[in-house]
């Protein structure tokens, strides 16, 4: 009997950090003994095989999801893996209407996320022109959403990560109500919940460490206190300014990335990194991807408290602390090397044995075969 082979899909056009993931998975597949291959949106090749998987968000697949949905009876089996942020599972339903609709304006003016359309069919079809008026007339709904959860579940964000998560849930609900999408997994226990109160049955698979991620090079840590992350704006700009304002007047130096830094370069970043703060764009939506790499590389990682159920923990594989607390934990943390060597050997442990890209992709495999995975939420 032949083996099942999947396809790993990866969208149009990827800046060079975003293969590391897929590729990571193929490799895992192929360990596993299933031949697995990358395929691009819309590559014949990814509806030959006997599974697709999908990663991220079904938005960066605009072509294979209209082939999906066209296909019938004699499609593949398909199989999503959300890692992107969707919204609260405690979003009041009046926020999650007006935002669905003002998300559908997208797809009346025939937009999507693929990046791989020619400079001549842009200015053809007035590709600019429609995403400045889906924009416009879509705001509107955004910003009530955005009020609306903020009312009733607080939190600091802009209505603009609103937009894209409501995105994401169009997506993912699009799917399910064509019917075309035979298994949705999520990377966390938030969006299990979300979706599962929705009436769509999901499967929690967090993401696993892997080799790509990092590995301990005995560096010594010139750097005390890193971030690893986008900054431009938002919330997270304003509270590392004044963060690096009152580490700096302690002696101690904030050293942010914000982009450019992946593979071998990020690896010795963090090895060089002591503590590496975690700050989050959404406080529903935690980046468990980020804590994996400083574990592989042995880099405390000190975080906002965090509400998500995930097999690292607060206290044995991170710290956690309010923002107000955070420069003094820090301060303290640096005096005592033991509590950072203590805390960064169970996370790395825990990467290394438990927690691996290779249990999840393991997990993900029985889908291929018609079995349902342990469901561990």
């Amino acid at each position: 009997m032949s083996k099942i082979r999947w396809a790993v899909a990866i969208r149009s056009k990827v800046e060079p950090w975003e293969l590391e993931l897929p590729t990571a998975i193929c490799s895992c597949f192929n360990q596993l003994g299933y031949p697995a291959s990358l395929v691009q949106d819309g590559d014949p090749e990814g509806l030959k095989a006997d599974v697709l998987l999908l990663l991220i968000t079904l938005n960066d697949y605009p072509v294979y999801c209209q082939k999906l949905k066209h296909c019938g009876a004699q499609r593949l089996i398909t199989v999503f893996w959300q890692i992107d942020p969707l919204p609260p599972d405690d979003t009041p339903s009046e926020a999650e209407a007006v935002g669905l609709k003002a998300s559908r304006w997208r797809k009346r003016f025939g937009l999507n996320r693929s990046t791989d359309i020619p400079r001549w069919k842009k200015l053809l079809t007035l590709y600019r022109l429609r995403i400045w008026a889906y924009q416009q007339i879509s705001a509107p709904g955004f910003r009530k959403a955005s009020r609306l959860i903020k009312r009733h579940c607080g939190g600091d964000f802009d209505w603009k990560h609103i937009r894209g998560v409501i995105e994401n849930w169009q997506s993912v609900l699009d799917s399910h109500n064509e019917g075309w999408m035979d298994h949705f997994v999520v990377s966390t226990n938030q969006r299990w919940h979300f979706l599962m109160n929705r009436g769509i049955t999901a499967h929690f698979i967090p993401v696993g460490a892997h080799e790509y991620m990092g590995r301990d090079l005995n560096l010594q840590r010139d750097i005390l206190v890193g971030f690893l992350g986008s900054i431009r704006k938002g919330r997270r700009a304003a509270i590392l300014e004044n963060l690096g304002e009152r580490l700096k007047g302690k002696g101690i130096s904030l050293i942010p990335v914000e982009r450019g830094l992946y593979g071998e370069q990020r690896c010795e970043w963090l090895n060089r990194t002591r503590i590496l703060i975690n700050l989050y764009n959404y406080s529903w939506s935690s980046a468990w991807i980020r804590f994996l790499m400083a574990a592989k590389c042995r880099t405390l990682v000190v975080s906002e408290p965090m509400s998500d159920k995930h097999p690292m923990i607060a206290g044995v594989h991170y710290i956690t602390t309010t923002l107000n607390e955070m420069p003094e934990i820090i301060c303290k943390l640096l005096d005592d090397p033991e509590k950072i060597d203590q805390i960064t050997s169970a996370a790395a442990f825990m990467c290394q044995e438990e927690l691996t890209l290779l249990h999840a992709v393991e997990k993900l495999s029985r889908f291929g075969g018609g079995v349902k995975p342990e469901n561990v939420s």
